[in-house]
């Protein structure tokens, strides 16, 4: 038996149906940034308590959750007991590889020695005769020449010297020439007001990556699309920020506040002052051409 909160309960039912923040919102026609707030018991995100009680009569319909034993422990401020199922993988134990062919070889019998005999000295006369082979190679082979030798040796670094010498005026000549290119400077072009921003992005090298982060004692939920953010969503404080790379060319987040939050693309951080009510949802997206 385990307590959580009426947001708690919210966010793990939509987690067990394996349903996305955009498909809640499409099924219970209620804007993505309430459906936040919900589930993260921020109630002063929403119009007035009127508002919660009809979200979460709709929202618990649509997630097949007891609409009663939530808005009771709404109103009252209190936890709901959840039967959570118990682990049945702790009954089992790993049986190693090896314990397995231990068990094997005590069941069928240890081999004794003298069947691997024959192999043995089949590779001992195998390897004398590469041995006397090679020792006999080694003993016939002819003397040569140290005349021939000589001059071959002569004329191989002669050709080895005029080479050198016609290839040094090219070299240094093409070295001079071939210039490289300077890389293009990343532009980000940020628009939009109200509680939501979009923000264009060019000439960033790929994966493009996202960092999130914020000051000391502030927390915030962050809800990411197309990248690899693990779950798809995170709670930020100043001690856990995170990097998320974009797995898609646009990724929409959804912030639970942007205050103390500082959001950056690449090593340019993104201007979020345009944001109306820093402390209530809001929305970013971001596309990369």
């Amino acid at each position: 038996m385990a307590k959580k909160t009426v947001g708690q309960v919210l966010r793990d039912q939509r987690a067990k149906l394996d349903m996305t923040l955009n498909e809640a919102e499409d099924l219970t026609q209620i804007q993505k940034m309430y459906i936040v707030a919900l589930e993260h018991d921020d109630y002063d995100a929403l119009p007035g308590d009127f508002y919660v009680k009809a979200y979460l009569k709709q929202y618990a319909e649509r997630l097949d959750l007891d609409y009663d034993q939530l808005v009771t422990a709404y109103e009252r401020n209190e936890p709901i007991d959840v039967h959570e199922t118990p682990d049945l993988t702790e009954n089992y134990r790993f049986v190693k590889p090896s314990e397995r062919l231990e068990a094997d070889e005590d069941e069928l019998g240890n081999k004794k020695w003298r069947y691997y005999l024959p192999i043995v000295l089949l590779g001992t006369v195998a390897a004398l005769i590469i041995i006397s082979i090679s020792a006999a190679v080694i003993l016939n082979k002819p003397k040569s020449s140290g005349i021939s030798d000589h001059l071959y040796s002569l004329s191989t670094s002669s050709k080895s010297k005029s080479s050198v010498s016609s290839t040094e005026p090219s070299t240094s000549s093409s070295s001079s020439e071939s210039k490289v290119p300077e890389a293009p400077k990343p532009e980000i072009t940020v628009t939009g007001n109200g509680q939501a921003l979009s923000a264009t992005v060019k000439n960033v090298a790929s994966p493009v990556k996202v960092s999130l982060s914020t000051v000391a004692g502030t927390e915030v939920w962050i809800g990411m699309t197309n990248s690899d953010l693990p779950g798809g969503q995170i709670t930020l404080t100043e001690a856990a920020p995170t990097t998320a790379t974009l797995t898609g060319n646009q990724t929409v987040l959804t912030l639970g506040k942007t205050t103390g939050l500082t959001v950056k693309i690449g090593d340019t951080p993104i201007n979020l002052s345009s944001i109306a009510a820093p402390g209530s949802p809001a929305t970013l997206t971001i596309t990369v051409e």
